[in-house]
């Protein structure tokens, strides 16, 4: 009953206010700049759910595809010339890592949180440009160190995501003296974790037959 008698005088003031927003809101939608910020934003939201969408299921499925691998199956190379698992699953953090941080003007996990440290690994490199022999020479790291780097990572990805307007996805950097987008960026990391995922897949199912 206090608090009736307390806050009642505010409620013709608020019903008035409700009432002229909504006509407000009404008035703005018949507004073209409305529709044209609208489509943007819609088109805008789409967008990042497809590239959530993809980088998900690429993740979800590279987790499938090394489920149950043992140390030796994860170091095994098909060839003398191709990559193993575990340098596979570094190299798509790793990439992930350096692209994110670029987006966000920040410093890489690999640094901060100390990963390169603990996994005994040069803090400057993605695997990039690495020979035959940098690849083996990889030190032994467990999968599940791997992927918890991984899902490091992919965490600030998701946060990025969900912050990032259009104006940062159209934003230009440099990549090895060619001007790269925002959204150019993130494809191309959709894309290499799609091939690289693809070949962990192919090198499981090498090692254990098919649907094995």
């Amino acid at each position: 009953m206090e608090r009736r008698i307390r806050y009642g005088y505010l409620v013709p003031y608020l019903k008035f206010v409700l009432e002229h927003t909504k006509v407000l809101t009404q008035q703005l939608k018949n507004t073209a700049i409305f529709h044209q910020l609208y489509e943007v934003t819609s088109d805008m939201s789409a967008f990042k759910e497809a590239l959530r969408s993809g980088l998900e299921e690429y993740l979800e499925r590279l987790q499938i595809a090394i489920e149950g691998m043992t140390p030796a199956e994860v170091r095994w190379q098909p060839t003398m010339h191709s990559n193993h698992i575990a340098w596979l699953v570094w190299h798509m953090a790793r990439v992930e890592d350096s692209w994110v941080s670029r987006l966000r003007g920040t410093t890489q996990l690999w640094t901060t949180d100390g990963w390169a440290d603990r996994f005994g690994m040069d803090p400057e490199s993605t695997g990039s440009g690495h020979t035959s022999e940098d690849v083996r020479a990889m030190p032994e790291i467990p999968l599940g160190d791997l992927m918890a780097y991984f899902e490091a990572v992919r965490a600030v990805m998701r946060q990025y995501l969900d912050q990032a307007t259009e104006a940062d996805l159209s934003r230009t950097y440099d990549n090895r003296g060619r001007d790269r987008s925002g959204t150019w960026i993130v494809g191309h990391i959709l894309v290499e974790e799609s091939q690289h995922t693809g070949q962990v897949a192919m090198i499981r199912g090498m090692l254990r037959g098919l649907g094995a």
